[in-house]
């Protein structure tokens, strides 16, 4: 698939991500462990789990920079999608304080190592995506976004920032229905962009619920089309083991 290429800068990018952490680990403090072991907006999956993954996902990614850094290309995950799968499920039924701290250690181990990158560095290739350590800084801010509205807490898609839900769509592209060309209209930001070919089926509503809708959570709004229902999306662009 097409990489999505970035117009925010590494160091932009660094510290929106980083506020992205710290947010999650305040959203983890909101919790207790009964509340760990409830229910996530993903299907299967508890909260525990949630924090599982995103603490194991910035270890991945900070396994990607400091291979890149040596020249050399790994996967993601020791292991592959299965060791990724029962980390998970271990650490979901950690007590919360444990995966607390171990998101926090992982998520500054991540940032880091990013702190180490020059320019050029950021341009090195990884196995993730075939592309580059700036898209795993790209991915990972999906992942800490996205995750975050999972955590089903107080944390909405509405609470997006612009830059990012802008993101979120380009990045999403790929899930436009074969057949179609999609247009997508948000009413409050004058954003408009067209996706594939065929007949013509425009979705309109808030710049952050067509993101929401693409990336397949609950809106806060609503989204109107000409049709009864919405178009069905594709799947999500694979990640490797993500």
């Amino acid at each position: 698939m097409t990489v999505v290429n970035s117009v925010i800068g590494p160091d932009e990018l660094v510290s929106r991500v980083s506020q992205a952490h710290a947010r999650m680990l305040e959203l983890a403090d909101q919790l207790d462990d009964r509340q760990k072991d409830a229910a996530s907006g993903l299907p299967g999956w508890s909260r525990g789990h949630v924090l599982q993954h995103l603490a194991d996902n910035a270890r991945a990614f900070e396994r990607q920079a400091l291979t890149a850094l040596r020249g050399e290309l790994k996967d993601m995950y020791d292991g592959g999608q299965g060791e990724r799968d029962r980390s998970i499920e271990r650490g979901a039924a950690l007590p919360l304080a444990e995966l607390r701290e171990d998101l926090m250690l992982a998520q500054q181990a991540l940032e880091d190592s990013w702190s180490r990158l020059t320019a050029a560095d950021w341009r090195r290739p990884v196995r993730f995506r075939h592309a580059t350590v700036l898209d795993t800084a790209l991915a990972r801010w999906r992942e800490a976004e996205i995750h975050a509205v999972d955590l089903a807490l107080d944390y909405r898609p509405r609470d997006w920032s612009l830059a990012f839900a802008l993101h979120a769509l380009d990045f999403l592209s790929d899930r436009a229905p074969a057949g179609i060309r999609l247009v997508l209209r948000a009413v409050d930001d004058g954003f408009t962009r067209t996706l594939g070919s065929g007949t013509a089926v425009e979705v309109t509503g808030a710049v952050r619920d067509l993101a929401a809708w693409m990336a397949g959570r609950s809106l806060d709004g609503h989204l109107s089309t000409a049709g009864p229902h919405l178009p069905h999306l594709g799947p999500w662009p694979p990640d490797p083991a993500d």
